[in-house]
């Protein structure tokens, strides 16, 4: 891959999922702020839920407007991309777990008694 390449496709991309996760963030931060809000009202957990869904929501949309692209593809995008990273993060925690199991176990075996048979 070239250099001229590499700017035209990987930097847009790069681009595209840092400001995906920047207005996730944002969303999130706002949507537990009104979950705690409504946390401090007394509200059924339910309602917590659901406006912190719709300050989600709102809040990507608004950042969507302010820097004018589409709130709906903005969303999915962010959601999508905060999905994506969740979905990498878990799996480094599973592939970390399997392997601190093969290094007990082949401890385990190192330091183990022999079978008689």
């Amino acid at each position: 891959m070239t250099l001229a390449e590499l700017r035209t496709q990987v930097a847009p991309r790069a681009q595209d999922v840092f400001l995906a996760l920047l207005f996730a963030t944002a969303g999130l931060i706002v949507a537990r702020t009104v979950a705690g809000i409504a946390s401090d009202y007394g509200l059924h957990l339910g309602w917590q839920l659901g406006l912190a869904v719709a300050g989600y929501a709102l809040s990507i949309a608004l950042l969507a407007n302010v820097s004018n692209t589409d709130p709906l593809k903005t969303l999915a995008a962010a959601t999508g991309t905060l999905a994506a990273l969740a979905y990498g993060v878990l799996r480094t925690a599973a592939a970390v777990l399997v392997l601190l199991g093969v290094v007990l176990a082949a401890v385990a075996g190192v330091f183990g008694h022999t079978v008689a048979t």
